[in-house]
């Protein structure tokens, strides 16, 4: 059975090899930004909208990467293959008591009307927290193996089911656990900013963190004036994007948060 469903793969620019043999997949192939996004009209759109600031985030990234598909890719073989499936996974705890990191996946996001997004969210992490989470079976799993063995049970899995595109109903794992792209709200744990780093075996092209938002001075109209402001990280592949896919990326996520009512188109 396969793991994930590819589309056919691209076609590679010289450059674009270049870039896939320059670095190795583990850490630096990555490319890090911090942006600074102004949010009073989020805030005020999710509160007339009665949903969660984390639903709009998801929807918006979810759109975001549905607008910019390159960006939904992994690399197999030396290759970029382009997802069928547009997917966000977001990093949740049980509880703040336990060192215990799980998360959840929304599945194409940018095709449900915001309100569904919304239930849908707060109805996973729900699940999270009684214990009835979808990445539970493999965390189980993996409170057998030694640590010393786990780098080597995690990166055999991942070329198991990204690499050779294969997924056994007998594995505890779900498919495609990690989605397209990873959110972490980190907040939630009362940080103002931070890269996250790319797991390899997650495969993943990036991960964004959401910091706490923050009342600051900005300038609106030539005046100094108090806005709820919230930074965002982004850590990203460079065998996947350069800065020119990047900018696009973050042209597209800002409009959202400029003008909220895009996100019910």
């Amino acid at each position: 059975m396969k793991h994930i469903s590819y589309k056919s793969k691209l076609k590679l620019s010289a450059w674009r090899k270049i870039s896939l043999g320059s670095w190795k997949p583990r850490g630096d192939s990555s490319i890090y930004a911090f942006e600074d996004f102004n949010v009073d009209n989020v805030i005020e759109f999710c509160k007339n909208q009665s949903i969660s600031f984390s639903s709009f985030v998801i929807k918006a990234l979810s759109s975001t990467i549905n607008q910019n598909k390159r960006i939904n890719s992994i690399i197999r073989f030396g290759s970029i293959y382009q997802r069928a499936q547009n997917t966000i996974f977001v990093h949740t705890l049980k509880n703040t008591n336990e060192d215990d990191l799980s998360g959840v996946l929304i599945k194409e996001a940018f095709r449900k009307e915001i309100h569904k997004v919304d239930k849908e969210f707060k109805t996973e992490i729900e699940k999270v927290k009684k214990g009835k989470e979808k990445h539970g079976a493999s965390k189980q799993s993996f409170q057998k193996i030694p640590a010393m063995l786990s780098k080597y049970v995690l990166d055999g899995l991942s070329f198991l089911m990204y690499s050779l595109n294969i997924h056994f109903k007998q594995l505890p794992s779900i498919k495609d656990p990690f989605g397209s792209v990873m959110l972490t709200n980190i907040g939630s744990l009362n940080l103002q900013k931070a890269f996250c780093p790319i797991a390899p075996y997650t495969r993943i092209p990036m991960v964004v963190s959401l910091g706490r938002i923050e009342l600051k001075p900005t300038i609106f109209k030539g005046e100094i004036v108090k806005s709820n402001m919230a930074t965002f990280g982004f850590t990203f592949d460079h065998r996947i994007m350069d800065g020119m896919h990047f900018s696009k990326f973050i042209e597209t996520f800002q409009s959202f948060f400029l003008n909220p009512k895009l996100i019910l188109k």
